[in-house]
């Protein structure tokens, strides 16, 4: 029996795609009353293996702290409360993993379709929605053409 939504994980990648979720699932968390978790994964699976990695990485930490601060205002402003997770991996992994951790009752992505093996999604979306345990919602923003078009 469906039991409500009380839990949100919305996956920010901080492109603009991902700034609309955002506002989709801020204005589902205030709907509903659920809490908002907003996770940012650092995708350190394209960085070599190499002596003073963390240099490569560095700046990346460091987006990810001015993506929070450009969270906490954005949400004051729609209103919501979040909670913002940083992890470091494969993206489809620590998002799946932070839905299950979480017990989130829905997760939000955004999604350009622009990935090589999403054909009209994204390669994450597609992937997510495969994978996740969860139910998945997809922002999609009007003005941005589905791979199709491309």
């Amino acid at each position: 029996m469906f039991q409500g939504i009380k839990k949100i994980l919305m996956a920010h990648d901080s492109s603009l795609c991902s700034w609309y979720a955002f506002e989709a699932a801020a204005d589902l968390a205030k709907k509903y009353g659920a809490e908002l978790y907003v996770v940012h994964v650092i995708d350190t699976t394209v960085i070599p293996d190499i002596p003073h990695k963390d240099l490569l990485i560095k700046p990346l930490k460091e987006r990810a702290e001015k993506l929070e601060k450009e969270l906490k205002e954005k949400s004051k402003e729609l209103g919501v409360e979040v909670k913002y997770i940083v992890k470091e991996g494969k993206p489809v992994d620590k998002i799946l993993e932070s839905a299950e951790e979480l017990d989130v009752d829905l997760v939000v992505l955004g999604s350009r379709g622009l990935g090589t093996s999403g054909y009209l999604l994204g390669s994450v979306s597609t992937k997510v929605v495969v994978a996740c345990k969860r139910s998945v919602f997809i922002a999609r923003r009007k003005d941005v053409p589905a791979a199709s078009k491309l």
